[in-house]
């Protein structure tokens, strides 16, 4: 086993041992911090973003580690199962109530730009079980191929339940107006991802505003774009997250 195979096989069994929720400064989280130093030389896919065949479809992420933009203050070096508030889960933009942050995907469609997250949340007192869109496009800049920029245009909350109206949503979650769960921003906001870790099913990003996340490859489809071309398509929900 090359040295590659042996650290990426250490930071997987340490998540799978220790599933998704890690605090900060935890002898784990503090090895996988290691290792992901140490990974990050190994990469096999230098220049990430060159390899698209790579990065394409959804990946969902099994390790968390939330940056301050995302997450705020309640929530910043957090992982799963932490409740903060929807609106610091949204830069500020969607309404103020609890919300449980269960886990994620990223989708990254090359032919159209598209760098979606596709997160699970538990929203409002009653912790309803809903998904939440952060919809974004990203763009190459020569002078670091290891990086995407992004631009996020926006967020929307639709609720797990499909048989559930945005109405029956909004009211069960507690706003009053469900068109409070949608928000187009302008200007978008810019920000960058670095690839500092990419095989053929793990890849390792690091986000500009101290958040970082593990991905596995999946073969789901990337409901951040069917969703909204047929709403039948919906992201299996890990109910079982729910406490």
């Amino acid at each position: 086993m090359t040295d590659r195979q042996a650290l990426r096989r250490e930071l997987l069994d340490i998540i799978e041992t220790h599933k998704e929720g890690f605090g900060s400064g935890t002898p784990e989280s503090q090895r996988i911090d290691a290792l992901i130093d140490e990974l990050a030389p190994l990469t096999p896919y230098p220049q990430a973003i060159d390899h698209p065949e790579i990065y394409q479809g959804h990946w969902v992420a099994v390790y968390h580690n939330i940056g301050k933009l995302v997450g705020g203050a309640a929530a910043q070096n957090q992982g799963v199962g932490v409740t903060a508030s929807l609106k610091v889960f949204s830069m500020g933009r969607l309404p103020d109530i609890p919300a449980q942050f269960l886990g994620n995907g990223l989708e990254i469609d090359p032919a159209s730009g598209a760098y979606n997250f596709v997160a699970q949340f538990a929203l409002g007192e009653r912790k309803i079980p809903a998904h939440h869109f952060s919809l974004a496009a990203y763009r190459r800049r020569d002078e670091n191929l290891d990086r995407f920029f992004v631009d996020f245009g926006g967020f929307t909350v639709v609720p797990a339940d499909p048989a559930m109206s945005m109405e029956e949503f909004a009211a069960a979650i507690g706003v009053e107006d469900p068109a409070l769960l949608s928000h187009e921003m302008t200007p978008r906001p810019k920000l960058w991802s670095h690839i500092a870790y990419m095989d053929d099913d793990l890849r390792i990003q690091l986000g500009q505003l101290g958040g970082h996340y593990i991905m596995r490859r999946t073969d789901l489809p990337m409901y951040s774009i069917e969703y909204f071309k047929d709403k039948s398509v919906a992201p299996a929900f890990a109910a079982t997250a729910l406490t």
